[in-house]
């Protein structure tokens, strides 16, 4: 819990995206979001980032389904219109 409070800290300028990207950066690393087009748009305040997000789902630069499972699980919980 404190590790992804740390992480939702860095991302607290993002409002009520923090949680989701802190999410993502506590699974990928915070590297991971940084350079990624999710924070992209986010920046230019395009909130349309779902097909980004779950495509956050390689492991060995394999496509894993249970990553992807869980991407969208997380998607569904954490991003609010």
């Amino acid at each position: 819990r404190k590790d992804l409070r740390k992480f939702c800290a860095l991302y607290s300028q993002y409002g009520k995206d923090s949680v989701l990207l802190g999410t993502l950066a506590y699974n990928c690393g915070p590297g991971v979001v940084n350079k990624s087009s999710i924070l992209k748009k986010l920046r230019r305040g395009d909130r349309n980032i779902f097909k980004e997000y779950t495509a956050h789902c390689r492991y060995k630069g394999k496509f894993h389904k249970q990553l992807h499972q869980r991407r969208l699980t997380e998607f569904s919980f954490l991003f609010s219109l």
